[in-house]
């Protein structure tokens, strides 16, 4: 009987302690600085997860896109292997930067880890998609990109074009 309630209870401990896990990719839109594992997110349907879109975008540090559209952003993970994992699946624009259109996929020419051995960050090297006008924000010159590991944590970056 004690047996399997000390089994129930490591149990519990050990879910419990891997819920808020992942990685996140900065600088992350409605995030300040570095992040923490607080800050992981799933995006679902949304594809910046919880964050309120235009609240945050005006104030967010955005990366600057290359004149052939190309970026860098930093992912860090707070977990080791698959669930921690820095690679990234998918990585889709929203022109607008309202946060509601995520339609063509970002070209990933350089990916993380599947499953780090521990944490730590990489930097991804993605591209915005041909012919991508950044329209939104105050200057009219501001994307969003919703990023989504393989263990299927994510959020939203700021792309900013000259």
């Amino acid at each position: 009987m004690f047996a399997k309630l000390l089994s129930t209870v490591t149990l519990v401990v050990a879910l419990t302690a891997q819920v808020k896990a992942g990685a996140l990719i900065a600088p992350a839109l409605g995030v300040s600085g570095d992040g923490t594992s607080g800050d992981v997110q799933t995006p679902g349907d949304s594809g910046c997860g919880s964050i309120d879109v235009t609240q945050t975008l005006d104030s967010a540090t955005p990366v600057q896109a290359a004149s052939d559209g190309t970026f860098t952003v930093t992912a860090t993970n707070f977990d080791s292997g698959s669930d921690g994992s820095r690679e990234i699946q998918a990585a889709t624009v929203d022109p607008s930067a309202k946060g509601t259109a995520f339609s063509d996929q970002c070209t990933i020419s350089q990916n993380g880890d599947a499953a780090p051995n521990a944490n730590g960050s990489q930097q991804i090297i993605a591209k915005l998609p041909d012919g991508t006008q950044c329209t939104g924000g105050t200057a009219g010159n501001l994307c969003l990109v919703s990023f989504k590991t393989t263990a299927g944590f994510g959020n939203c970056v700021v792309i900013q074009q000259a």
